[in-house]
């Protein structure tokens, strides 16, 4: 009967423990206004603000002429993936690849503070 109740105990703790574990992984890196800006070679920038904590949407904003992209959250193998009728942003916290752009942007880094 100790064993079972053990069991029970070891379940529940699991139980409550993974909300928070899956909640983490839900959210790309943003600041606390649910935005993230990137700085790339060559002078490019651009900002992706977020919807929500756990985006479904974003929108990419880019210092090539203010150019705008609206992007859907997209499922990936890795990292977090939104995509739009021509731009593509992913990352997995320490890498970014951006597609599709009228610009390019390459080895681009989200900037701190």
């Amino acid at each position: 009967m100790k064993g079972l109740a053990l069991v029970g105990a070891a379940l529940a703790v699991s139980l409550v423990g993974a909300p928070t574990m899956a909640a983490s992984s839900l959210q790309p890196p943003m600041d606390s206004f649910n935005d993230a800006f990137y700085t790339c070679d060559n002078g490019r920038t651009f900002l992706i603000s977020y919807d929500s904590d756990e985006p479904a949407n974003a929108t990419m904003t880019t210092n090539d002429h203010d150019k705008r992209y609206a992007l859907k959250r997209t499922p990936a193998p890795t990292g977090f993936l939104f995509s739009g009728d021509a731009a593509k942003f992913w990352t997995d916290g320490k890498s970014v690849v951006v597609g599709g752009t009228e610009a390019r942007f390459q080895n681009c880094r989200m900037k701190s503070g």
